[in-house]
């Protein structure tokens, strides 16, 4: 039998999966009790609500800052170390914030966030550029359907 070359398969076009990981997600978080949220998380620095602020804040930085044009930080990382500083930052400025709000307006915020993101992410060219690489994958430029399945991954990831 003679050997397969090693690649890839194509791409994986997975924006209407946004919809079902969010809507488990806010199931999660509506079923979870008051000691449930303040529970530790295996981020050494964050509980279950610091997770769930996280996620809120990502899908809202990222409406902003693509679907939006609304930049307000104009940092230009130019190596990997200063865009894990960069992003480490913000996700710390956004659990700042969000982990202040109470689970109930948490998961409502949430829900509204996270159904502007999946209309979002099914409305891109999926074969169109992205705005923002996938630089853990080796990319200097990405198509919008790697940067959504990014998306999917990391809120899929958190939930875990």
């Amino acid at each position: 039998m003679p050997e397969q070359p090693l690649g890839g398969c194509g791409p994986i076009l997975c924006a209407p999966l946004l919809r079902k990981v969010d809507r488990q997600l806010i199931s999660l978080l509506g079923s979870l009790s008051a000691e449930e949220w303040e529970l530790q998380t295996i981020a050494p620095r964050w509980r279950v609500r610091d997770v769930a602020a996280h996620l809120l804040d990502t899908v809202l930085r990222k409406l902003s800052l693509v679907r939006d044009s609304w930049w307000v930080d104009n940092a230009n990382p130019r190596t990997p170390g200063e865009v894990v500083e960069l992003v480490n930052r913000l996700n710390q400025e956004g659990v700042t914030v969000y982990r202040r709000l109470s689970p109930a307006l948490l998961i409502e915020m949430m829900r509204t966030a996270c159904e502007q993101s999946a209309a979002f992410h099914e409305s891109l060219d999926p074969f169109g550029q992205a705005t923002f690489n996938v630089s853990w994958a080796g990319e200097e430029k990405s198509l919008n359907w790697f940067d959504t399945a990014r998306e999917l991954t990391e809120r899929w990831h958190h939930q875990q």
